[in-house]
């Protein structure tokens, strides 16, 4: 049995609204119907991103078709509507209310991290403990700690000294931040309003903050882990 993932949105004067994401058990990737939709801007060369490392093959954007289904609730939605979300996963159901913003971008972040887009992919392994609504420090804690654990495992030397690097994380998140702009672009044409639009953008702030602190010294998790 796949996994799932449901996202209820209760908006005050509108009836539930629920998204429900199915996953691979073994490998977490989303698992979209033989019918999901795909309109003329899920195509892959439709303000394709510039770092697209695919060239032949599949028509359509896998990130872009990961969240078609769904996209229209929200094409109409103001960023700052308030809304009752509440997630229910395998572990846990979380409730808050939160901006259309913020409830969207975690739900597009977790829909372009499972999609398999080759810019996404470092992303898939931490979307299995999928937090919504996780702030700046959780983002950059978590993202730092899946890197790290993901690149012991791959070396294949558990149990012999390995030398870890933040450099290729550096990388994956300066390719998102290019895709996260291109995908701004490709989603003006599916939306009228902006809730969708600024998700992406709190997604890219998170794609910089990661970074930022590798760089920085870790400036917003250190009193964490140095008291």
């Amino acid at each position: 049995m796949p996994e799932t993932v449901a996202y209820k949105f209760h908006e005050k004067g509108k009836p539930e609204f629920v998204v429900k994401l199915s996953f691979d058990k073994d490998t977490f990737h989303i698992l979209l119907p033989h019918d999901s939709p795909r309109p003329d801007w899920t195509k892959l060369e439709f303000q394709k991103c510039s770092n697209c490392p695919i060239e032949e093959g599949p028509k359509y954007c896998p990130a872009a078709v990961s969240i078609a289904h769904f996209l229209p609730e929200f094409s109409n939605a103001f960023s700052y509507t308030q809304a009752i979300v509440e997630v229910e996963t395998a572990r846990r159901i979380i409730v808050s209310k939160k901006t259309l913003q913020e409830a969207v971008a975690s739900l597009v972040g977790l829909t372009m991290a499972t999609s398999g887009c080759p810019r996404t992919e470092f992303l898939r392994p931490m979307s299995r403990f999928h937090l919504p609504f996780s702030d700046q420090r959780e983002t950059v804690f978590r993202s730092l700690g899946t890197w790290l654990l993901t690149e012991y495992i791959k070396s294949g030397s558990i149990g012999e000294p390995v030398t870890l690097s933040f450099d290729g994380l550096k990388d994956a998140y300066a390719n998102l931040s290019i895709v996260n702009s291109a995908f701004t672009e490709r989603m003006r044409s599916a939306v009228s309003r902006d809730a969708v639009l600024n998700a992406v953008i709190i997604l890219d702030t998170f794609a910089i903050l990661t970074p930022d602190n590798v760089d920085g010294g870790f400036e917003d998790i250190m009193n964490i882990v140095s008291k």
